[in-house]
């Protein structure tokens, strides 16, 4: 996959979880089916997206964006379409927020890639009961 590819898929998979909480809002605790049902299958697309991300970027790093980005931007959707109120301090944490995911983008572009085939569970065969 290009290089941009699995951030791309990132963005998408944090997009469509924005997309999904707002619609389980919008479900009024589960009482509109069709917003929880749309919910439901968004969250599922959602998770499905950070699966696949998960190839090519390191589970910890997607985990941190995923969920760095999510509150954001959850909190900038509760606040333009639900008058949600956001204080100096709630401001000054999602600033932090986002300088966290910017600073771990960089830092995981700057660093060379784990080689899998290093690792001693794959370079050894398994032995069985009878071998030594």
């Amino acid at each position: 996959m290009p290089s941009s590819g699995p951030w791309l898929l990132l963005l998408g998979a944090i997009l469509v979880e924005v997309c999904a909480t707002t619609l389980l809002k919008r479900s009024n605790g589960m009482s509109h089916p069709a917003h929880a049902a749309l919910a439901l299958t968004a969250y599922l697309l959602a998770i499905w997206l950070f699966s696949v991300v998960m190839r090519w970027i390191p589970t910890g790093i997607v985990y941190a964006l995923w969920s760095g980005l999510g509150i954001v931007l959850v909190s900038l959707v509760a606040w333009l379409f639900f008058g949600e109120a956001i204080n100096a301090w709630g401001l000054v944490g999602m600033a932090l927020i986002a300088l966290g995911a910017v600073i771990i983008q960089v830092s995981a572009s700057h660093s060379p890639p784990a080689d899998k085939a290093e690792t001693r569970a794959e370079t050894q065969p398994v032995k069985g009961p009878d071998q030594p």
